[in-house]
Formats: structure tokens, sequence, C-alpha cells
């Protein structure tokens, strides 16, 4: 062998083995919300990428009630326990100087931005609290919809009834003021007919979780956005004061208390989907996680679920043409450690260059290609209906401000609001009043107004 190329070819071993050794000395740790996305990154894409590159990429799943404030403790105090964390747009204004600008990282190793819809990127990438700048990847943007039973919808004995008694086709509500109607319709005593047979136990017309706290805030607040309301505007006043307001609880309350079953004033988030994959209920609000409790094998829904966009509150104060609730769900931001340059390629590894996989292993969809792939399409038989749906769901979504006050003034704010709205404690203008005053003066104790 002639000894030049001896030479190189000892070379190029050297240094691919001193970059395997290099790699193997690097571990990097993310603190995850619980999920199957979590599980997903635990189970099947940490150990591939290690098998891959040598790197070891080590998920901690923490308690959702603890992590916004684990990840204020991480970022602030910069403990370098973990090199990524939990992104959720609602929380990022309490720590929003202490993560890294991922734009350098972006524009280093090719992340596509434009692979997101543009309300995505705007909520789960952007913040106001960091003008300019990109602070966090998309993993979990979420926003619910509405579901029916299609097939109680399409039969021809509830065609001719809802017919009779509101003169008009029975189909999925393309407004509040149809969901009403129809939720009212489909309420029914146990002993009462339902698609040609007897019912052996009551039957709902809608739910959505109705707990106290959480449950209620996150139920209430999506109707209140689709409405128009913000919160406050550019100059920090107010909108809560808006007629409005009230308009939407009195709704609120009337569609809960009328057709809603009681068991909800215990759901947190998704318990209530168990009722309606068991033939209880004709309607639902989903968040996405829960499409696969709704199409559980063996259900009395399954394989008759109907999907659409939650509806449109006519009369709202954006020109809003559908639904508009907040866009929840989180993302990943990365932390000041040694290993923030390895922690962005791993994350650009994982969601765009096997962005199908992520959305076959995670059932979180976000990029475009999520709702284009036809291998995706294809995976559950009710992805056909569900994932358009869900695309255009985010089409129309609000995004939530990225001030430190945010939880306190407008989710604390709705939780008062309409908690002592729907038990009576308060009228809906007392309540209001209370919300405003609060507002204003948490606005001016932080600044923003004199």
């Amino acid at each position: 062998m002639n000894p030049y190329k001896f030479t190189l070819v000892a070379l190029a071993m050297s240094a691919a083995i001193a970059t395997q050794a290099a790699a193997q000395d690097i571990t990097l740790r993310w603190a995850l919300h619980p999920g199957a996305e979590a599980d997903a990154v635990v189970e099947y894409f940490a150990p591939r990428y290690e098998e891959e590159t040598g790197i070891k990429v080590i998920g901690e799943i923490l308690p959702a009630n603890q992590l916004r404030d684990q990840m204020s403790i991480e970022a602030i105090g910069n403990t370098n326990r973990w090199d990524m964390g939990y992104h959720s747009p609602g929380w990022f204004g309490t720590f929003a100087p202490h993560v890294l600008d991922l734009t350098p990282f972006i524009e280093k190793h090719g992340f596509d931005v434009s692979a997101y819809p543009d309300l995505v990127v705007n909520s789960h990438m952007t913040s106001s609290a960091r003008e300019g700048e990109y602070i966090a990847l998309p993993t979990t943007p979420a926003a619910p919809m509405l579901i029916y039973r299609a097939d109680w919808f399409s039969h021809p004995d509830e065609q001719a009834a809802f017919e009779a008694q509101f003169g008009r086709a029975l189909e999925a509500p393309g407004t509040f003021a149809e969901l009403r109607e129809v939720a009212e319709f489909f309420t029914r005593d146990a002993g009462e007919m339902l698609a040609g047979e007897e019912l052996e136990r009551d039957l709902y017309g809608w739910t959505d979780a109705l707990g106290a706290g959480v449950g209620i805030t996150r139920s209430f607040i999506v109707v209140l956005y689709s409405a128009g309301i913000s919160g406050w505007d550019d100059d920090f006043q107010p909108d809560v004061g808006h007629p409005i307001v009230n308009e939407v609880a009195e709704y609120f309350v009337d569609l809960a208390k009328n057709t809603a079953p009681r068991e909800a004033q215990n759901w947190g988030f998704l318990e209530g989907l168990e009722m309606f994959r068991d033939g209880r209920l004709a309607m639902a609000t989903m968040w996405p996680q829960g499409v696969g409790i709704v199409e559980t094998e063996g259900g009395d829904a399954t394989g008759n679920v109907g999907y659409t966009t939650l509806p449109l509150w006519e009369g709202n104060l954006k020109g809003f043409t559908q639904g508009t609730p907040f866009l929840g769900g989180g993302g990943v931001f990365i932390f000041d450690t040694p290993n923030a340059d390895e922690a962005f390629k791993f994350l650009k590894w994982m969601l765009q260059d096997n962005e199908v996989e992520w959305g076959k292993r995670s059932l979180q969809f976000s990029r475009k290609a999520h709702f284009q792939s036809e291998e995706l399409r294809t995976l559950r038989p009710y992805y056909t209906e569900f994932l358009p749906t869900f695309e255009q769901v985010l089409q129309s979504v609000f995004i939530r401000q990225g001030i430190p006050e945010y939880g306190a003034v407008m989710w604390g704010g709705a939780t008062d609001y309409i908690t002592d709205v729907y038990s009576g404690d308060l009228s809906p203008e007392q309540a209001q009043e209370r919300w405003v005053t609060n507002m204003t003066e948490a606005f001016k104790a932080a600044g923003y107004l004199e």
C-alpha cells in the first residue's frame, strides 16, 4: 500500500475514533411533560439517537403540576440540571430572559421554520417577551375541536325530529347558537328513543371538562377567545369589561347546566371523553390528545365520530369565521449549557429529519408534512378526517401574550370570574367588575399603566 495513502487512512480512522469517543462523553438531559410525546422520546428517539451518534439523551418526565416551577428555577438559577426544558407559551413570560435565542442554531443547522403553520410559529417559537428571536421549537401544539356522533346525526328519525322542532337540517353546528340547539335536542332521559332504540341510560347533548379550577377555566376561556376577547389591548387596557364577556358566560353556564352531565364538574381535562366513547354523549369539545379515547377499539363511538372545528361565535369582536380557541400544548427550549449546540442538533434530527416518525410515535402533529403525509393519514382509520380537521383548527387560534402577569390576570382572572358566575355567588356584572379592577391594578403595579 502507498505509504502516503496509508497515512491518510490512519489519520481518518483516528479522527473517527476521536469523534466517537467525544460523542460518548456527551449526555443531553431533557425535562419533559408527561404524555405520548415524552414516551416517544424516552423509548424510541433517545435510544436511536445514541445508537446513531453515540450521544446519550436522558428524558426526565416530570409531574405536570411541577413543570412551571421547575422550569423557572432552572432557567433563572442556571443550575445546569437540564439542557432542554418544557416550553409553555402561557408560562414563558415568568422567565423569558433566561433561555437561549435559537436563531443562530436555526441558521447554522438549517432548521425549517416555514414547515410550521404561521400561528404555531407565532405562539410556540416566538414570544412578545423576546421580540425578533426564536426561543423554542414546537413539539405538542394543541387546540380543541368539536366531535359529534355522525351516525346519530345522519339517522332518518333524528333528522326528521330535529327539522320538525327547529326548522332546519340536523348537522354539525356551525355556530354556538346552533350548538345549543343541537345539545338540547340530544339531551334525553333513559327510556326515550335514540336512532330507533330505547336508551338504557341518560344521554347528554354536549360536554367539556367543568371541574373546579383548570377544567372549567379551560372550557370557558376557549369560548371567550372565540368571541374575540383578548384580555387587553396593545396599550394594556382591559377588554374583559366588554358586554360580550357576560353574554359568553351566560351562554356557557346555560349550556353546561342543561346539556352536560353532572359528572363533568369533576373533570379536569379529557376524562369526559370516556363517556362519549361509551355512547352517553352526542357532542363534546375535544383536545387532540383525546382522539385515541373516543376511537378506542370496541367503543360505542368507534368509527362513528364526526370531527369539525369549534363553531363560530356570531358577532365576535375580531371577525373570526370559525371558533378560535387559544393554542395550548408546548414545545422545547434550550438552556444556556455547554451542550446547547448538541441539544439543538438532536432536536433538529428528531423533529425535522424524522418528522413523519415523530408524528407516528408521539401522536403530535404540527408540521405541514404531518398533514400531507399519506403514511400518517392512513396510520389510523379515523386520521383521514381527524388530521384535516386539526389542520383547519390551527388556522384560527389565539396566541397567548408573553407577559409574566398572564397567568394571574387572564387565566386566574377567568377562573375567578367563571367560578363565581357558575356557582351564582356573584352576578356576571359583579364578577366582571372585579376582573377589570384586578387586571388594571396588576398592570399599574407592573408599570404598564400609570
